[in-house]
């Protein structure tokens, strides 16, 4: 299924004048009223740390912004829990009166740059406040994810929560820096807060070293379709993220076809060397994609149209 995605240009990009220095990575579409379309995201502070904040820009187009949030909405975790060093928001979803933001929980470490968790902030919309719901993790390391777990796409389907994220299966030493390697797993929740993961990589590997980031996924009604973030490891150049995509009847065993995603880097321009983190939001006949460019978002955020194909 190939879609023909046309770009439209850069949206935001932080001018490193406030308290995020720089960075807009992975951005989260919400709608907030009928007029307005949130962007959440995370930036990065004078200490580099990942912090979410957002944006709102028009529905109609989104290349117009009306708010910039130049704060985080939650704070670092306390030394010592699993996000005391950043927090990168995944996803965003409603249910029993509760909005529910699905993000990675990054703490640093010695042997390895990183560890990577799952966690939940509760966004009370009423008094506009964002809160963790726990100080720990929803999903972490264990016997099955032995080194990270992160990138949570998140969507509810009747009386399930389903969840695509990233589970790291190697660390690798090019030039003695350490680089891991992960690709996307699956798991179910009766509440979204008690998961039972699949344990089995639902995307595979194209080639040795592969990095496979940042699910999105859209039920088609008859299928269910998966954007996500693919690159190398070895060089500065291999780790240029472009966009990858793959299908699937039942939502766990995939089929990829990275050839049919209809969108590739620039030419020249903030979007040129990379192009990362998609996600989706439909507006009557048209769909947008949001996504990140040069430098894991270091260049800012911006987007691309589509006719609209979630009825087919």
């Amino acid at each position: 299924m190939k879609i023909d995605w046309q770009k439209k240009g850069r949206i935001y990009c932080p001018d490193g004048e406030g308290y995020f220095k720089t960075h807009a990575t992975r951005p989260i579409p919400y709608r907030l009223n009928e007029d307005t379309l949130r962007l959440f995201f995370c930036s990065r502070d004078s200490d580099d740390r990942m912090l979410p904040t957002f944006i709102d820009v028009e529905v109609q187009d989104p290349s117009k912004i009306i708010k910039i949030c130049n704060y985080p909405l939650v704070d670092l975790g306390d030394p010592g829990t699993f996000d005391d060093s950043g927090l990168s928001p995944g996803s965003i979803v409603e249910s029993s009166n509760r909005v529910l933001l699905y993000y990675g929980g990054w703490k640093r470490r010695r042997v390895v740059s990183f560890e990577l968790s799952i966690g939940i902030i509760l966004w009370d919309k009423e008094s506009g406040s964002f809160s963790r719901m726990f100080r720990g993790p929803v999903l972490s390391q264990d016997k099955n994810h032995p080194l990270l777990v992160g990138g949570p796409f998140v969507i509810v389907e009747g009386d399930r929560f389903k969840m695509w994220y990233c589970s790291g299966t190697d660390w690798r030493f090019p030039d003695g820096n350490p680089e891991p390697i992960y690709t996307v797993f699956y798991a179910e929740s009766a509440d979204g807060i008690t998961w039972i993961p699949h344990n089995q990589p639902v995307i595979h590997y194209k080639f040795d070293g592969e990095v496979v980031s940042a699910p999105w996924v859209l039920n088609l009604k008859t299928k269910y379709l998966m954007w996500y973030s693919t690159r190398g490891h070895e060089t500065k150049t291999a780790k240029n993220y472009t966009i990858g995509f793959a299908e699937s009847n039942d939502g766990v065993v995939w089929e990829r076809f990275d050839d049919q995603v209809g969108i590739s880097r620039s030419e020249s321009g903030w979007d040129s060397e990379m192009i990362c983190y998609p996600s989706f939001y439909p507006y009557k006949d048209k769909i947008y994609m949001f996504y990140s460019g040069n430098g894991v978002g270091r260049d800012g955020i911006g987007y691309a149209v589509a006719d609209n194909f979630l009825n087919q």
